[in-house]
Formats: structure tokens, C-alpha cells, sequence
């Protein structure tokens, strides 16, 4: 029969790395999500907020970019996340903004 020390530490041993791998994974973050165009300007559009906020990062030649961020925990899909839309999903003086390399959406 094993020592009951022993046991206790294997245990606490087992429970500690069991707990480093929950937190590891709660704390991954930065998932790219492709939305459609009447989605990406709602979001370019929120309002800065204490909990929320999104920034345009930029474009390729067919997509655009946000940066979109969230004080929930990334257990629950806070943290900082990428959405993208096509361009063509954009109305037209958004588009020539973006091309032209500017932000249209300054805050």
C-alpha cells in the first residue's frame, strides 16, 4: 500500500497540472471570425466603451480587418479577436477610404 504522503502528493501534483492546462487554455485569444459587410460596420462603428472596442487594423486587396476587443474573460470569448469582410460587402466611399489608406473609422 502505497504512503498516504505520497498519494497526497500525486494527487496535488495531478490537480495543479490539470489546472495549468485550463488556464492555458482559457487564455488563448485572437481567433479570426469572417462577417458579413452590414456586421463589420456595425462593429467599426460601437462606440468606445470600459469594457469593448474595436480598431481597424486594415486591408488586402479583397478583405478588411478589425481588431475587436473584450474585458470578458477569453473563457467566455473576451479577450482580442480579428473580424474581416469582404470588400465588396462595403459600401463604395468606405472602400475608396480604405484603398486611399486611410482609417474610415477614427476614434
Amino acid at each position: 500500500m502505497a504512503h498516504p504522503r505520497r498519494w497526497t502528493l500525486g494527487v496535488g501534483l495531478f490537480l495543479a497540472g490539470s489546472l495549468a492546462a485550463l488556464l492555458a487554455g482559457c487564455c488563448l485569444s485572437n481567433h479570426h471570425r469572417e462577417v458579413s459587410g452590414r456586421e463589420f460596420l456595425q462593429l467599426a462603428g460601437a462606440p468606445l466603451g470600459s469594457a469593448f472596442d474595436t480598431r481597424f487594423i486594415g486591408s488586402t486587396g479583397t478583405r478588411a480587418y478589425l481588431s475587436v476587443w473584450s474585458a470578458m474573460p477569453s473563457s467566455v470569448g473576451g479577450g482580442e479577436d480579428v473580424v474581416s469582410c469582404p470588400l465588396d460587402d462595403l459600401p463604395s466611399e468606405v472602400i475608396s477610404t480604405i484603398r486611399a489608406g486611410r482609417n474610415p473609422w477614427p476614434k
